[in-house]
């Protein structure tokens, strides 16, 4: 009896935890909300970007700006909504960046489990989502929530499966546009994919 309880709660308390992570990252980020605050500096050019955008339907003009790729992603939930309030669509900027940062709970416990024990990989999902730089991070509607989804997702898809090797690289070429410093990454990435083709060729080998 105590050998299938063992077995079902190896099963079940993974997404149970994965969702206890959720809830209380998501709990504290809309407990302390920025309600009625405007944004200040490269937020609210990611937000005038995205608004111009959504309401032109193209690519605006003026804007100077090294990636385009948050605001842009941006845009989409704005063409949504349509109408509205100013502070209206600055809540939901900062309610996207919110969603996106819990939403790393998933690639980042599924990194940690390539190289520890399940326990410790919650540990570690736990620690990107409650972190308090990070949640305080998550509500200024700026462009790290997304780059650390893409970042942590382009890793989980590096050391997954080979087919899987290639959406590595796609992921973190989106990640250049949202940020251009993941461009820095692409030789580390370049080396190690070198690396493990390498290694891979020899296996086959033998």
């Amino acid at each position: 009896m105590s050998l299938r309880f063992k077995q079902l709660e190896s099963k079940t308390y993974t997404p149970f935890f994965l969702g206890l992570i959720i809830i209380l990252g998501l709990v504290l980020r809309f407990y302390y909300f920025p309600y009625d605050v405007p944004f200040s500096l490269d937020a609210s050019v990611y937000f005038s970007y995205a608004y111009e955008m959504a309401k032109s339907g193209e690519f605006p003009n003026g804007f100077i700006l090294a990636n385009n790729g948050w605001p842009t992603f941006l845009a989409i939930f704005f063409s949504m909504l349509k109408a509205g309030e100013f502070q209206t669509f600055v809540d939901l900027q900062r309610i996207i960046a919110i969603v996106i940062s819990v939403l790393a709970v998933f690639p980042m416990y599924f990194l940690c489990r390539k190289f520890f024990p399940k326990f410790i990989a919650l540990i570690g999902a736990a620690l990107l989502v409650l972190e308090p730089r990070v949640i305080s991070n998550s509500m200024l509607g700026i462009t790290e929530p997304m780059f650390n989804l893409l970042i942590i997702t382009s890793l989980v898809a590096f050391f997954s499966k080979k087919n899987w090797i290639y959406f590595s690289f796609a992921f973190l070429a989106i990640a250049v546009i949202v940020r251009y410093e993941a461009f820095l990454l692409i030789i580390p990435f370049s080396i190690m994919f070198f690396i493990k083709l390498r290694k891979d060729n020899r296996r086959n080998v033998r």
